[in-house]
């Protein structure tokens, strides 16, 4: 097809979509209105799972609950994050036995794949939103989330392990696979 012919069928797409009222693309959600779910999404019980000793870094703009409003549209999410004074191995262990017993499963083997590699565990539940468990370096932490680890002294704990425990849902509140 030539490119003036190419033209003239996008103006006409254009011109008859728009004068028949309707429209080549879904119309995209926001997050108009979902206040209640992203509260009800923060309150999810396997959220409140961290192995003893790991202790919130929260602040920032991604901790916490809230609806991202992206060009393809949006969805609910809730973060948690941790430092943890044990290895990754250990929290690992600890969210794979724990997740299981709240009734969420790992998606794939628990395995830490080669050294250095950021690693992203997801763990499904048949009726509530996925789970995923990530870990990050403090530099990680500064650079993609704007986040500033506290130091030990402020946290209490030797930190090894910098890890997120989060989750999101569709805007009703209901499960995105992993």
């Amino acid at each position: 097809m030539n490119m003036i012919a190419g033209r003239a069928l996008l103006a006409f797409l254009l011109i008859g979509t728009g004068l028949s009222g309707c429209a080549l693309l879904p119309p995209f959600e926001t997050c108009e209105a979902t206040e209640a779910a992203v509260a009800e999404l923060d309150q999810l019980p396997a959220l409140d799972l961290r192995p003893k000793g790991a202790v919130s870094v929260g602040g920032g703009p991604w901790a916490g609950a809230e609806c991202v409003d992206d060009t393809a549209g949006a969805w609910l999410s809730a973060t948690r994050f941790y430092a943890y004074g044990g290895s990754r191995q250990e929290v690992l262990e600890y969210y794979g036995r724990e997740a299981r017993a709240a009734g969420w499963r790992p998606v794939h083997d628990l395995d830490m794949g080669p050294t250095g590699r950021r690693a992203v565990f997801c763990f499904e539940s048949a009726d509530r939103p996925s789970i995923t468990l990530a870990f990050d370096t403090p530099e990680m932490l500064r650079e993609v989330y704007g986040m500033e680890p506290h130091p030990a002294s402020l946290l209490g704990v030797e930190a090894r392990t910098w890890f997120s425990w989060s989750t999101e849902a569709e805007l009703d509140g209901s499960r995105i696979s992993c």
